[in-house]
Order: structure tokens, then sequence, then C-alpha cells
């Protein structure tokens, strides 16, 4: 792992800013990283092999592993640690020098701990705030001086001696400093890249202690003997598939060998043994009545990886792999531009890293840091030398082009991920920047040294704009590019009906990739499997509004443009497959509203007239509460258009009931979450309205009960090969109970029934190439 750490160094922090690029980058890297690995090894056993230099390392570590309680390790091995870095301060290594500007120490009640983890319902309404069930902190941390000058404004200056010092003598006025300083100066998860957890077991034998000073000394062909001794490289007993938190069932004794192991194949799992459900039946159901309404509450974004099945009626004490994988979590998602995070467990003196980045968490071996001293000075020494990009910081200067003027913007400081343990860790923000957008808003000159929130000019919201950043998978077409080709295609095969596809989807006005920080490379690196890498995307596009703002009495016009829009990008090659209420939205034009199908990154293009899409990565794609019930009961599902239609007809079902649906549609499987939204189907009363509804949409229930009953007749019978699946007769069903809006003479045109023809399609448009 060391070794694919410094190889994505000289990817990240020295190949960009030479002058002559080379176009074997990841062969120097791995060059670069085993002589940089050499040097820094064989500084690390000179060292443990010198007594004037090392002893007072070694005492450290001997006084933490015969300390009888937990707590009582901190204090030595966190002094120990910081020893490492004062004695290699002014030590260059592989042509780095120290950054010098961190310091460890121990964690306190006042520092960052892993969120809350409650039962409640209400928890789960928050994608801001984590689902949690239990609450700890890390042991110790990795805090950056500028912040601990923010603490005690009178050490400003301090050298990295004068830091250790302080850190050692003054650990009650630090508290107290701590206490006092203003919430955005308080220690936060922002204001460190690594976490470090130990984990008291046992107390090692005198004699495994001895190994601290081996006869002979210490080695470095013994150190780099995988077979004599394991070193801090990548497990090899790969398990099929990534990682996860467990369920209630899984956390009480959770060994980290079955957490953490390397992922072959990144991608959710929700195999159940649970056959598919039968088809709904229409009965009353007692427990609703009528007339009651309720204030509206604006509904949060689903995030398909949310560690929401952790909820339990238990509160058992986590493991320690999976207090570190929160804890990866929470570093994830301190900052917007967080691109991985660096969790360290230490298990009595086995210690294992854990890297955690939106393709996943990858773990290693564990090493005895006591018989291997050398490694952990090495890895200390690693750390020591890392720039921000390294630290997790893209940095990225955010520019663009806008209607033809270029300018320089930022986010606001609330901007942040949600809870996911991998996925696209998608943050949405309104842009800031200056009146005339002509001021930089960095204050360094490179990607990797800008602090984004910093910035000099005065500056406003772009109300007008929309930023999002998305981890897309890399098999993936980038969603600028789907787009388009939508329009491309909307402007050749629809002609003078282009406008049924162009108004009703975004205006992208800026879009970029940066594959520097593909999730691909370290697994290069490591030679694991890239299937399922991810990339950062960022995007700027025009402020929609959410279907929210939509009265009840346009709400059905509305959808039917956006139904109208899906089944013509369908049939010129445009699969969605990702329909949610988020991803349906409003343009107000001087013409009127628009309905505006969104967020195109899980799309894929297709031949027109293909009619199945080919899948692409490996998620299954949708948010559950919004996916086709037959998508969730099986993965072997073919995707067809009328997922997507009924994903449109889900909408419908959260606008009526106010965006508060059965808890049971978000938490569990695809399988369990297909049962229970069945069995809701199944005890559907179509004359009695839920107890909570919008405001105004109550008349809209009996009709959309009835239409989502026979939506599910229709399906059962097309599953059952009853009857022939048809995109037509599946718009039937919805018209008979909500009819398309009829358009002015001229207008209307058949375009349930288009289709292109085979002799039409271009030659281009054959084949479906992902770009960026």
């Amino acid at each position: 792992m060391l070794r694919a750490l410094l190889a994505l160094q000289y990817q990240r922090e020295v190949e960009p800013f030479l002058k002559e690029r080379s176009s074997q980058v990841e062969d120097d890297a791995k060059d670069f990283a085993t002589r940089y690995l050499g040097e820094t090894l064989g500084e690390a056993v000179t060292f443990c092999n010198d007594p004037k230099r090392s002893t007072s390392l070694k005492n450290d570590v001997l006084e933490a592993f015969r300390a009888k309680l937990e707590s009582d390790r901190y204090t030595p091995f966190i002094r120990g640690l910081n020893g490492v870095l004062s004695s290699f301060q002014d030590k260059t290594l592989g042509g780095f020098m120290p950054s010098n500007d961190f310091v460890f120490m121990a964690n306190d009640p006042i520092s960052p701990n892993s969120s809350d983890i409650s039962p409640s319902t209400e928890a789960l309404e928050v994608t801001e705030k984590a689902p949690c069930y239990t609450k700890r902190k890390p042991d110790a941390i990795d805090p950056q001086t500028d912040h601990l000058e923010k603490l005690l404004p009178e050490c400003a200056g301090y050298t990295l001696d004068q830091w250790i010092e302080f850190i050692n003598e003054n650990q009650q006025k630090l508290r107290e400093a701590r206490k006092k300083a203003s919430s955005s100066d308080r220690t936060s998860w922002d204001n460190i890249s690594q976490a470090w957890e130990f984990k008291f077991i046992r107390s090692p034998a005198e004699a495994h202690l001895a190994m601290i000073d081996p006869t002979g000394g210490f080695k470095v062909e013994d150190l780099l003997d995988h077979d004599a001794i394991p070193a801090l490289t990548l497990r090899t007993k790969l398990r099929g598939e990534a990682p996860k938190l467990k369920r209630q069932k899984d956390l009480r004794a959770e060994p980290s060998q079955t957490l953490f192991n390397v992922q072959k194949r990144p991608r959710e799992v929700d195999h159940d043994t649970d056959e598919g459900a039968t088809g709904p039946k229409r009965f009353k159901s007692a427990g609703n009545s009528s007339g009651n309404k309720s204030a509206r509450e604006s509904a949060p974004r689903e995030d398909s990886n949310r560690i929401s099945h952790l909820v339990s009626t238990r509160t058992p004490q986590l493991s320690a792999p999976l207090q570190c994988g929160l804890y990866g979590i929470e570093l994830m998602r301190s900052r917007w531009d967080r691109t991985h995070a660096v969790v360290i467990l230490l298990e009595d003196e086995r210690l294992s890293l854990r890297w955690h980045d939106p393709q996943g968490c990858i773990g290693t071996t564990k090493i005895d840091v006591v018989a291997q001293l050398p490694l952990l000075v090495t890895m200390i020494l690693t750390f020591q030398r890392f720039g921000k990009r390294m630290r997790g910081e893209a940095g990225w200067h955010l520019q663009a082009n806008v209607d033809g003027k270029d300018i320089n913007y930022t986010l606001p400081p609330e901007a942040r991920a949600g809870w996911e343990l991998k996925g696209r860790h998608q943050v949405f923000a309104t842009p800031l920047a200056p009146a005339d957008g002509s001021e930089p808003l960095t204050d360094g000159p490179s990607r990797c040294s800008a602090r984004l929130a910093s910035c000099a000019p005065v500056v406003k919201p772009r109300k007008d704009l929309f930023f999002k950043l998305s981890w897309r998978e890399e098999s993936r077409d980038d969603e600028a590019f789907v787009v388009k080709t939508a329009k491309d295609r909307a402007k050749h095969y629809l002609g003078e009906h282009a406008g049924d596809v162009l108004n009703h989807l975004p205006e992208i006005k800026h879009s970029e990739t940066d594959s520097l920080f593909s999730t691909g490379h370290i697994r290069r690196f490591l030679r694991l499997t890239t299937d399922g890498a991810r990339v950062p995307s960022l995007m700027l596009s025009q402020t929609l509004q959410p279907l929210d703002k939509v009265e009840p009495g346009d709400i059905i016009a509305r959808l039917w443009e956006i139904i109208r829009c899906l089944l013509l990008l369908w049939r010129i090659g445009i699969a969605h497959g990702d329909i949610s209420y988020w991803n349906l939205m409003i343009r107000n034009t001087e013409n009127g509203a628009y309905g505006v199908v969104n967020d195109f990154d899980l799309a894929t293009i297709m031949t027109p007239g293909q009619g199945l899409p080919i899948k692409q990565g490996f998620e299954r794609t949708g948010t559950k509460p919004f996916m086709a019930v037959r998508l969730l009961l099986s993965e072997k599902i073919q995707r067809q258009w009328a997922h997507d239609l009924e994903s449109v007809i889900w909408c419908l079902v959260w606008y009526v009931i106010d965006g508060r649906p059965e808890a049971d549609w978000r938490l569990g499987t695809h399988m369990q979450v297909g049962v229970n939204k069945t069995v809701w189907i199944e005890k559907l009363d179509v004359d009695v309205v839920p107890e909570i509804y919008r405001a105004g949409a109550g008349h809209l229930w009996n009709r959309l009960a009835n239409a989502v009953y026979d939506w599910f007749q229709r399906q059962r019978m097309v599953s059952m090969k009853r009857t022939q699946y048809s995109d037509r007769a599946n718009l039937d069903v919805i018209d008979i109970w909500f009819p398309c809006p009829k358009r002015p003479e001229g207008e209307e045109w058949d375009w349930m029934g288009f289709e292109v023809k085979e002799n039409d399609i271009r030659a281009e448009d054959r084949t479906a190439v992902a770009r960026t």
C-alpha cells in the first residue's frame, strides 16, 4: 500500500507540474515509488537502529503497550509519533520536503465525533445527517497547525517542536481553548486528514515487546520480504463483493477481515431469498381517514448507498472496523472536494490502514509496530511529505465559461456530499461568484494549494446557476455528453417536433471531468481490478425549480410533458435510468412552465430503436422509493421504458402524499423495498385519502389509486405472459385516469406511436461510445 500511495503522490503532486509531461505516467510513478520507498525505508531502518535517535520512540511504544487501559495508550504512542515528525522535520526524502504543518494529538470530547446513529425514523429524513446508531470519536487525529493557531492565537508562529511540546504539556489549556472557540473555529472533520482508532484486546507479552530491539538490528531486506514478515500490503483473499456496513444482526462482533477485504466488483448487492410478490388486490384499508392535512416539508434527496440499514431497535457497540468505516465516511463528506480519506486502526500492536474513496474501501493486512517498527516510521514519514492532494483535498479552481463569459466561482462552506459508504458522492450547491466574475477565488497558483473558502472578493450567490459534483463510474457516459447527444438526435429525428424534447432537457452551461482523481489509479498501482472505478465530474447548469413548486392543478400537465419527453428520448436512443422526484424539475419561462427531465449521469446511450439498453457500470440504477417494483424484485429484469414510466407514477404518489412515504420504501435491500411497495399497493383504498397529503391535492387520490392498481394489474399480466408488452398500452393505463392534455390544433401529433425507421438511423448513432 505504501508503494501505491507514493506512486499516487507522484501522479497527483509531481507529474502535473513537470515542464515535460510523460506519456507513460503510471510507469514513471511506479519507478518513482520504488526508489522513494527504498530511500524512506532505509532512513527509517537507520533511525530505528540508532539508539541515540530512536530510544525515545521505542520507550514511548513500550509504555503504550504495557498500559493496562486503552486510554492510557494514547498519550505515549502519540508522543512517539510526534517524535518521528520532529526527528525528520528537516529531511528531504524522494525530493519532498516535509510539510511540518500538522501534529498528532489525542482526541477529546470537543473534537470530531462520528455522528449518532439513531433508530428514529426522523433521523432518516435528513440526508445531511448520518442515520446513526452509536457515537464514538477517533482516538487520535492530525489537526493542521493553522487550525490550532485559530484556537490559540497566542501561539501563532509556533514551530513544529513548539507545538509538540505544547500538546505534551498543555492538554487542559487546549481543551479550554476548544470550548471557548466559536462554532466555526472548533475542531471539525475538515481540520484533519486522517483518524486513528485504538483497540485494546490484550497486553503483548514481554518477549514480544523485546522484538523492538532485534539482534543485529532491523534490515531493509527483511522488512520488504513479504513472505517472511507481512507488511503494509494488500489483502489477497478477495470476497468478491464490496465491503459493506452490516445490518444489525452483524454488528455485535465484526472481525476486520470480513469487513475491509478488497472489493473485486464494487456494486450494491441485494440478493435475497424472497420470492417475487404477487399482483395487487383492491380492498379497504381500515386505518385511513380523509380530510387531514399537514404542513408541507421539503423532501430530502435519497442516497442509493446510505447506511440507513444500520438502524435497529437495539444499540450494540460498533466494532472497531465498523467504527473506522464511519470515520472514513465522516472524512469523505467533511469537504465538498474531498477525494479520499485515510483511517488507521491499531489493534494492540497490529496496525492496518484503510483507504476510503467513492469506489469503496481498500484495507491492508496488519503490520506489527513492535517487530516492524521501521514500517511505522516509514508510514509517518510518507504522511509528513504529503501535499494537500494526497491529504484528500482536490483544491479545484472553479472556472467556467457561461454564455460566452468567463467566471470564477466557489461554493458555500456548507456544501457537502451526503452519507455514502461508496457511490456518486454528489454535491449540489448554488455557486458564489464576484459581481463581475473577474477576480480569482483561490489563494494559490495551483489546485493542490487552493483553499476555496478563503476568497478576497465579495461574492454573492449566482441564483441563475446550479453546481453539481458527481463521482460517476468511468464506464458511463458523461452527463453533459448524454444531454448534448439527446439534443442533437432530437433535432435530427424529430424535426418540427424536436421541442417536445429540447424544451424539457436541462441547459448545461459548463462541464468538466478531472481524471487525475480517478479511483482507478490507486487500484491499478495495487494491481486490483478497476471495474467500477469512479471519476469526478463537475457541472454548472441553469437553475430549475422542484416539483414542489407546481400547483396541484398543474401537476398532471407537467408530468405528461415529462412522460412524452422520456418516451421520445427512448425512441431516439437515450434511456434515463434514474427517474426520481428530485430528477423531475420545472423551468419557468415567459411562455409558461415546462416539465424538465434532469440528472442524466446514470443514463445510457443506445442505437435509436434499440429498445433495450446495454447495462453500463456496476450500479443497479434507480432511487429505491421510485424504482419500478419488478426492477426492485429482480436484478435480472431487462430495463424497459415502462420502468421509467412507472417511476413517474411513483413520483406522483410522492407528490400527493407530500413527500412522506412509508419508511420501508427507503430502508433495506432492493428486494425488501420491492416487497414493501407491493404490500402497500395491495392495501390501497381508492376511496379513502391518506391521512397526510399535499394541500389541494386530495382530489387526485381516487384517480391515482385506481391508476396504480390498474398499472400493476397490467404489469402482472405481462410478467405472466398473458398479454404482450406494449408502450402504447402502458400509456393508455395512465391516460384513462389522467387524460393527456390536448394541445392547440396543429401541435398535436402521434408522439405515442413515433418510431425511428431503420433506414433513417445515422451511422454515427449506431454505436454508443462513452466519452468524457
